[in-house]
């Protein structure tokens, strides 16, 4: 309550989910660097079919760069324009329950720093996410673009369990608000990716480090509090930029709208090229939780599945 009464609260929410076209977006630099984080040897077919939507569909971008833990050498068939970048990743805690996503979430955090230094503007997409027309935004310094979703990123921290939470949860803003930034698709400038990505970085290890591994960790919350200590701008992109597929559309035989820019989701991935071939043609894609199930198991969870 006394929160929203202060000085900070009014400077920020100013300052969060503008809308693209109210933000001069003229006097920005093209996105011209696709970066596709990826981690693990099943999700490599995924991470290639969205180099290739990017190749087919992001005419202003002058590279793709999949950023990956695994050898270059298994990344077969790349599209036009596309390079695979490995990082070592190492987990603080390889014990951890969900030491897998861990390692995914901290590869991501550092995949847009892999694009080109001269890039012009970087889009950090999920592998599972597919561009279907040209992100053709243009970008400034001090602000990160992408769509919002409902939900308090605070909130995962509030149970009587978890005795320690990070106090800059507390004492930013972003993380109290109701609308969040969603990280499956951001774009900013390299510079501003150079100043974003180490303390995003250094938050998502602390906050993990503390909060018990009784949920799969997310980068979003870190992220909030990230974006209100650089003091940046949010950027609104609006919902066709990260349509999501199986919430929309799944369980039922359906056209994906001509609107769609990223379809986030969308298995299995056979529909896609029946997309491909028409996207006139109508797709059968599974229901959310079946995206649940199989994307945020634990490292347990998914051995057991395995055998």
């Amino acid at each position: 309550m006394f929160k929203k009464l202060s000085k900070q609260y009014r400077h920020i929410t100013a300052r969060h989910n503008i809308a693209y076209a109210s933000d001069a977006p003229r006097e920005g630099t093209p996105v011209s660097s696709i970066v596709i984080p990826t981690v693990g040897e099943d999700f490599i077919e995924e991470a290639l079919l969205s180099a290739k939507f990017a190749s087919l569909n992001a005419t202003m971008a002058k590279e793709i760069v999949i950023v990956t833990d695994q050898p270059v050498e298994k990344f077969n068939d790349l599209p036009a324009n596309t390079r695979v970048v490995r990082l070592e990743i190492s987990v603080p805690n390889p014990n951890h329950k969900y030491a897998q996503i861990y390692k995914s979430r901290m590869l991501k955090i550092q995949a847009p720093l892999q694009a080109t230094p001269d890039s012009t503007g970087v889009l950090m997409i999920d592998s599972d996410l597919n561009l279907l027309r040209d992100p053709a935004y243009l970008v400034k310094e001090d602000r990160l673009y992408s769509c919002f979703r409902k939900g308090r990123m605070g909130a995962k921290f509030e149970n009587g369990r978890y005795e320690k939470v990070p106090a800059y949860y507390a004492s930013t803003i972003r993380p109290s608000l109701e609308d969040h930034v969603n990280s499956a698709f951001l774009a900013a400038t390299y510079h501003t990716f150079q100043r974003l990505c180490p303390l995003w970085l250094n938050l998502f290890n602390d906050t993990w480090e503390m909060i018990p591994d009784d949920q799969p960790p997310t980068d979003q919350p870190p992220l909030a509090a990230t974006l209100d200590l650089l003091d940046f701008i949010t950027v609104n992109l609006g919902d066709w930029t990260n349509w999501p597929v199986s919430k929309k559309i799944g369980g039922t035989p359906s056209v994906i709208p001509k609107e769609v820019i990223g379809a986030h989701g969308g298995f299995p991935l056979s529909e896609w090229q029946k997309y491909l071939e028409s996207p006139d043609t109508p797709l059968l894609f599974k229901g959310q939780d079946y995206t649940r199930k199989v994307r945020y198991l634990s490292d347990a969870e998914k051995q057991e599945q395995a055998s």
